[in-house]
Parts: structure tokens; C-alpha cells; sequence
């Protein structure tokens, strides 16, 4: 209140209004950036086309609305949206290319896997022992219950679905030299061939073949290292080309009466096929 004459009360000025301002959202923008560079890491791995094709499919439709709320006003980061759908795109792209790869992969893996199994042949090869020592042991097989019909015999041969045969000689005799390494006094040491025929269309690979040599206890028998034994199946065996291999083990004297050749001419493309008998 003011006094007559006195000066005038000083003016009451209250806030000034703020102009309204837009809360921003450029967190879709963003978002499709992040996906869309983790999509394109993702697409690079073939077998990863499923985690690709996820995140750009994401990072397109993050990308879009980021796009277009930037049109509008509502976020700032245009650019950031622009490349987040740009890299989505790659990504999509990767996903599908990484979906024909694998699809190829595992076609390719069913195919080898149809070709694993096969049968045993007999061989026509005449028999590596005399007449009557293998008649012999024939009808004690018989005596003592042993299947035979399904068995593999050394001398007999097993033949896969795509063609491939492989052969076990009956092993044979063998005198280890002196410096000749993986055979222990008392042993009897024995030589095995494994001759191997690629019948079918493909290259065989032999540096993946598995041989397993036991005695007669079941315990896995030593390789004698003995000047060029062994001569060891290797290299890539063409279509209608053969490779033979000779092995020589090593059998504890009171663990000689039987040996088991396990042969697995490709690991994961073929099933093992198991030859046993007596050694010569």
C-alpha cells in the first residue's frame, strides 16, 4: 500500500511461460543401430543365419519408426535410424545366404551318413591257411556256439552302400629287427594287410581311416615300428583306384589265440566294421 505522495509500489512481475518442448525418442533409432551391427556380426557365421535373420528383421522395423519420428519432429538421430536399417538389410541378406549354406551342409551330411552302412561279402580270394587247419577251426567256431554268418573273417570282405570295399588279409607271421620298436620280448608279432577299393562316384579320404588292432583279452594291441612298417593307409584315394596298407602288431604270448581289426576308412562318413579270427 503506498502513502499519499509517496512514489508508486514497485511492479509484481510473475514467471514467464517456457514454450513447449517435445520430449525426443530417439531410442528406436538407436536400437535398430545395435541390432543391425550384431545382425551383420551374426550373418558372418553361416550357422548363425537364424540369430542374423531375428536381428535384422528387429533392426528393419526399429530403423522405420526411428525414420519417421525423426520426419516428425520427435527424435534427432535421422541418420542413426538410416544406418541401423541399412545394416539390417545386409543382415537379412547374410541370414539368407548363411540359410542356403547350412541347408547345403546338412544335405551334404545326410548324404554321407546314407552312405555308411554296408555288408560282407566273402572273399574269393583261396584261403591264406591250409585246408584242414581252417576246417578245423571252423568247426570248433561252430562247437563253441560262434555266430558265423554275420561275423567277418580275415580273407572276407565288406562292401559300403556307396561302393567302397574294404579287405583284411589273414594276418601272418612276422619277425621283428633289431631296432624295431613297440614289440616286447615273448610277443608274438603278426603282419596284417588292409587293402581298401574306392567303388564309389567321390574321393575317399584315407588320412582319416581308424584302425584298432586286439588281442585276445579285448586290450588294444602295440604297432611294431619296424623299418617301412607300417606302410599306413593315407592320402586321397580316387574313384575305382585301390590302396593296400600293412600293419605289424605286437600279441602278449598268453593273449594270442585271437585278433580284432577294426577298420573306419572315414571318420563320421563310414561305420567301423570289425575282422577276427586266429593269427597265422
Amino acid at each position: 500500500m503506498s502513502t499519499p505522495g509517496g512514489p508508486p509500489p514497485p511492479t509484481q512481475w510473475g514467471p514467464q511461460p517456457q514454450p513447449y518442448q517435445p520430449q525426443l525418442r530417439n531410442g528406436l533409432g538407436t536400437a535398430a543401430l545395435v541390432l543391425g551391427t550384431i545382425g551383420v556380426l551374426c550373418g558372418l557365421v553361416p550357422l548363425l543365419f537364424w540369430a542374423a535373420g531375428i536381428l535384422a528383421v528387429l533392426a528393419l522395423v526399429f530403423g522405420s519408426i526411428g525414420i519417421g519420428r525423426a520426419r516428425k519432429g520427435q527424435a534427432t538421430n535421422k541418420k542413426t535410424a538410416i544406418w541401423g536399417t541399412a545394416l539390417g538389410a545386409v543382415a537379412a541378406i547374410l541370414a539368407v545366404i548363411g540359410l542356403v549354406i547350412s541347408v547345403s551342409i546338412i544335405d551334404d551330411a545326410v548324404d554321407d551318413l546314407d552312405g555308411t552302412g554296408g555288408k560282407k561279402e566273402p572273399s574269393s580270394a583261396a584261403p591264406s591257411e591250409p585246408g584242414d587247419q581252417r576246417a578245423e577251426k571252423d568247426s570248433a567256431r561252430k562247437d563253441s556256439g560262434e555266430r558265423d554268418s554275420d561275423e567277418l573273417r580275415f580273407g572276407d570282405t565288406f562292401t559300403y552302400h556307396d561302393g567302397v570295399k574294404v579287405t583284411v588279409a589273414h594276418p601272418a607271421p612276422y619277425q621283428p629287427g633289431m631296432f624295431a620298436a613297440g614289440h616286447a620280448e615273448g610277443n608274438k608279432a603278426q603282419t596284417v594287410r588292409i587293402t581298401v577299393v574306392n567303388g564309389s562316384d567321390k574321393v575317399v579320404d584315407l588320412d582319416l581311416t581308424t584302425i584298432t588292432f586286439k588281442d585276445a583279452d579285448g586290450a588294444q594291441a602295440q604297432k611294431i615300428f619296424d623299418g617301412d612298417l607300417p606302410r599306413e593307409l593315407a592320402g586321397n584315394l580316387a574313384p575305382g583306384k585301390k590302396s593296400v596298407a600293412t600293419y605289424a602288431v605286437s600279441l602278449p604270448a598268453d593273449a594270442a589265440r585271437t585278433l580284432e581289426v577294426q577298420v573306419e576308412p572315414g571318420f563320421l562318413r563310414y561305420e567301423s566294421a570289425t575282422w577276427s579270427g586266429s593269427p597265422g
